[in-house]
This record gives C-alpha cells, structure tokens and sequence, in this order.
C-alpha cells in the first residue's frame, strides 16, 4: 500500500512539474435550438479550450494514467531507468515522457544517451504509442523512433483501459530495442560512402537537390526551398567533417538539422514535438531508412 501511494505522490510532482495536471472531459455538443449532436468535446481542464471533437466511441486516457503506468513499467529494473522529462505539446493536444536508461552507449567517437518515450494524444488525433530515443552528447543531436507495430500504439477505443496495463512490458521490449539500435549506428560508422551520396540523400528527403535536379527546375525553387536544401547540405558537411564520411556522418547531418534548423511553430515544446511526431520526425525517419538500406 505505501509503495502504491509513494508511486502516486511521485506522478502528482511529475504532473505538476512538467505542467500536466490537467485533465480531459468529453463533454456532449449540441447543434442550434439546442438539438443533440452525435459529437463529443474534449476539454483541457486547465485552459478550458475545446482541443478536438469526437464520436461517442472515442475512449479518454488521462495524463495521470499514462505517467503513473510508465512509473510502474521502470520498476522492475531499478535505477537503470529514471524520468528525464515530460510535457505538453501544442496546448495540451499529446503529451509525452521520456524515461533516461542509465549509463552512455558509444557510436564510434560519439556517446550517446538512450531513452524510453512514451507519447499519447489527448485530441484522440494519434494512439498512444512507446518507443525509442536517443542524445548524441557531442551535437545534442536528437533522434526518436516509434514503433510500427500495432502491438506497440494503443487506439483510444473501448479496449483502450485494458491495453495500457501492457506498458510496463512495452518499456522492456524498449529496451531491447535500444541497443539494437545502437548496434545499427555502429554499423553506419563503418561504413564508408563516396560524397555523391550526400546528393541522393538530400533529393531523397526534399525531392531536389544540388546535382541531380537540373538548373532549370531549382530556378523555379522559391528562396525559401533553396535556403531549406542549402541549411541541409550544411549541417551534413558539418556532420561529415566530425564523424568522417561514412553513414553515421551522413545521417547525423539530418538530425543536427532537424535538431537545431528545421523550422518549427513558435510554441511551447516546439523542437520536441516537431522530432516526436512532425516534419523532424518525417525526415529523420527517411534518412534513417535511406542509410540502413546501404548497411
């Protein structure tokens, strides 16, 4: 019992700290004259704003649940896993924590810090979903990786309740899948590339690049599509210079700029949400599949 309430006073402090204790209603809407409406709202309890609309069938998580369950998901193994940070992003909309897995992990001559990650939608607009996330401490690069697999994202339907008691074997299951991620990046640095691959990576994530888009077709580029490709060919070079041409240089370049250039909406835990679930997270994901496809 006390370890019970020990675990709850521990997720009232990280709610309050990283500005989560809030919660979410559903509420019924109604059309003119007052007439009912197949349609829900979904309140934030703290801003009062109505964050989406929904079915009757849509399930509600509460943030509450989603810290507390990842507490007990880190139990079983100590003090190897430990909350690095929580948030909100986009007023409330999804939230995330991140759990830090003890001791660095080494990619070459870069140390790398590995993460737990969980995000959930409050808007009912992604499932709640567990991954992987990783710190390269030399460029504070950042990178995440959600997993595919259904067993791992949980939709906000009837069984909704059920599933999300299957986090704390999700967070092993993370685990696992960490360092076999970091087994991957060492393959990458041992992997040599000639610079002309720089090229296919850029015009694979942007769909133009320096030399094999024709003159006349980045012409018709705006000015702010060729400053987009030329920051990316930037942090690659800078990337390169540091880690040596081969893949890990390569692919790091991409997430430097998704880390630091890319541009996001000015917004509380904007750069986080762009690498969780935005335009970052779309061209760390493309590059991450470009390079492993040459491993």
């Amino acid at each position: 019992m006390e370890n019970t309430q020990n675990l709850s006073e521990l997720t009232k402090t990280i709610l309050v700290n990283n500005g989560l204790d809030f919660t979410i209603t559903k509420e019924p809407l109604v059309g003119l004259e007052g007439k009912p409406t197949p349609y829900f709202g979904l309140f934030n309890s703290k801003s009062g704003e109505c964050i989406n609309t929904v079915k009757e069938g849509y399930t509600i998580s509460q943030n509450y649940d989603i810290v507390n369950l990842a507490l007990q998901g880190m139990q079983p193994f100590g003090s190897d896993l430990k909350v690095q940070k929580a948030g909100s992003l986009n007023g409330g909309r999804k939230v995330f924590i991140q759990l830090a897995i003890k001791g660095f992990s080494k990619v070459g001559n870069d140390i790398i810090e590995r993460y737990v990650t969980l995000i959930d939608s409050n808007d009912g607009s992604t499932s709640l979903s567990i991954g992987i996330g990783d710190l390269t401490m030399s460029c504070q690069n950042q990178f995440w990786k959600f997993y595919a697999k259904g067993n791992a994202k949980f939709r906000h339907t009837h069984t909704l309740t059920q599933r999300m008691s299957e986090i704390p074997m999700l967070i092993e299951l993370a685990l696992n899948e960490s360092i076999k991620q970091v087994e991957l990046y060492n393959k990458f640095v041992s992997t040599e590339i000639s610079r002309d691959l720089a090229h296919k990576l850029v015009k694979e994530l942007l769909g133009y690049d320096k030399l094999y888009t024709s003159m006349s077709e980045l012409s018709k580029k705006s000015t702010k599509a060729i400053n987009i490709m030329d920051n990316l060919y930037r942090n690659i070079d800078i990337e390169i210079a540091d880690k040596g041409l081969n893949l890990w240089g390569l692919h790091s370049g991409v997430t430097r700029f998704t880390t630091h250039d890319l541009s996001t909406p000015k917004r509380e835990n904007a750069r986080i949400e762009s690498g969780l679930i935005g335009s970052g997270y779309k061209h760390n994901q493309n590059s991450l599949k470009f390079v492993s496809e040459l491993v």
